[in-house]
């Protein structure tokens, strides 16, 4: 698990020094969707597909949603807002916070979890990016590691 955990570091490091021209200005609307693609370190398995929408606020501040698909030893649909600050034009930080489940048993308001992460922008394209990100999943629970990918698409 060491040295999973260094080779993930390593490589996101790696990628943190590739230059990007990142689109990250006011006004800016962008849509995709993300996984985690089952990479969870956590005491279950766990698997998690959202798709996402970011509005930014201000040069480099967005605010967006997660419509997630969660599965494990509970499956649900949920709503996650969420806020992203790009640290440099393409390192950000990103905090998120469930709100909404609906499952089988019905459906709840509260907070269900909240996950911070640091990602990096790589974009394919000017209006096209894929970013990997690094996650600290269940900050008021059972504090978890874990990464997803996203690919986002500029309106």
């Amino acid at each position: 698990m060491k040295k999973f955990l260094f080779a993930a570091i390593f490589a996101f490091l790696a990628l943190a020094s590739v230059e990007v021209n990142a689109q990250t200005t006011k006004g800016d609307v962008w849509l995709g969707g993300s996984s985690d693609l089952g990479l969870t370190f956590t005491p279950d398995f766990v698997f998690n597909t959202a798709l996402n929408a970011d509005y930014f606020l201000m040069d480099r501040l967005s605010v967006g949603a997660d419509v997630d698909v969660y599965v494990a030893a509970q499956t649900y649909i949920g709503l996650s807002p969420r806020v992203q600050y790009f640290i440099t034009k393409s390192i950000y930080a990103n905090l998120e916070a469930n709100v909404l489940r609906i499952n089988p048993g019905g459906t709840t308001v509260d907070l269900h979890y909240l996950n911070a992460g640091v990602g990096y922008w790589h974009h394919l394209s000017d209006n096209v990016v894929i970013s990997p990100r690094i996650n600290l999943n269940d900050l008021t629970g059972v504090l978890g590691i874990g990464t997803s990918l996203s690919f986002q698409v500029k309106l």
